[in-house]
């Protein structure tokens, strides 16, 4: 047995007992009532149930968001009888610029379903339901290490890797029909509309205009779109407000003797590099089938997609950005 395959099954030895050993945790958090879920008053089995039905629908979302910027590219008509729900979701999807809304939207619906993941299955204070020894419970429980580990592992990376390998069959249901159609509702609402506003500033100062596949927007709908972004930019601003306020005043969820400037300066880069790594993933589905001569043209983005398509390094990029 070579260095590398014994790598890979020493990885898979402790990978595997330590989900099962999670997801143990956390399914005894919620049943013995140990979980954010009790202290809203939420019963052990209905927490349970909706506990893995937000985690199959992150999957859902997760996988199926690569596949529909993956197929871009693809003429619709190869698939069109073969996979005809998956036809269903790109005509949607692909229809005008609803690719950038169905983004926008899925990204919302994304961090509120691991919002209520984090209800659902989020340990209490002290928590202790299968008494563990107290440095396990501390990094298990304490640090939400169990509950990332059944997150990640369960809801996110299996359906990202497979949706890379199997785009067509991965959305061909239903489930994933209404998923585009919340997360474009979600879009329609306003509440995302200020990144629109960073994309015009963007383009302003590139040179670049923004590109649409609609028709130019009559003066009521310009109306209905700027109106929609001067809310959104104000539920930010009031967002940003309120974070940064808790940072001030240490009323943040960062470890006890951390400076405050430190505490802003490790938040702000955060947000850019989660920023960076959810742009990268997108790119990366997108320009998966992109022609090897149109790639050359740009010398970096030529680089990183060598690098990323080379071999299984695509999946490795996907299990380590998540």
């Amino acid at each position: 047995m070579n260095t590398s395959l014994a790598l890979q099954y020493f990885k898979y030895l402790y990978s595997i007992p330590l989900l099962i050993f999670s997801v143990v945790l956390v399914m005894a958090c919620i049943f013995s009532g140990e979980s954010t879920a009790a202290e809203y008053n939420i019963n052990p089995v209905l927490a349970f149930f909706l506990f893995w039905f937000l985690i199959c629908w992150l999957a859902m979302m997760e996988g199926g968001q690569g596949c529909i910027v993956g197929l871009q590219s693809v003429d619709k008509k190869k698939y069109s009888e073969t996979h005809p729900i998956t036809l269903k979701c790109t005509n949607l999807a692909h229809d005008g610029d609803n690719m950038e809304r169905f983004i926008v939207g899925r990204q919302f619906l994304v961090v509120l379903v691991i919002f209520l993941i984090n209800l659902c299955g989020s340990a209490v204070r002290d928590a202790d339901p299968i008494s563990t020894p107290m440095g396990i419970n501390t990094i298990c429980l304490g640090n939400g290490l169990a509950l990332i580990i059944t997150t990640i592992d369960i809801g996110q990376l299996p359906s990202q890797v497979n949706a890379a390998v199997c785009m067509l069959d991965f959305i061909n249901n239903y489930f994933m029909l209404f998923t585009v159609h919340v997360s474009l509702g979600i879009e329609l609402s306003g509440l995302m509309h200020s990144v629109y506003l960073v994309q015009h500033v963007f383009a302003t100062l590139t040179g670049n205009p923004v590109d649409s596949n609609e028709l130019p927007r009559t003066n009521t709908s310009k109306i209905f779109f700027w109106a929609r972004v001067l809310m959104s930019i104000s539920i930010l601003s009031f967002a940003l407000a309120v974070t940064f306020q808790a940072l001030i005043e240490g009323k943040s969820g960062i470890w006890d003797g951390v400076p405050v400037a430190a505490s802003i300066a490790i938040f702000l880069g955060l947000l850019c590099l989660v920023g960076l790594m959810e742009g990268m993933q997108i790119a990366a589905f997108a320009l998966l089938n992109t022609p090897e001569e149109e790639l050359s043209s740009h010398k970096v983005a030529h680089k990183n997609c060598q690098l990323m398509f080379n071999g299984s390094n695509l999946q490795s990029f996907l299990i380590g950005r998540q």
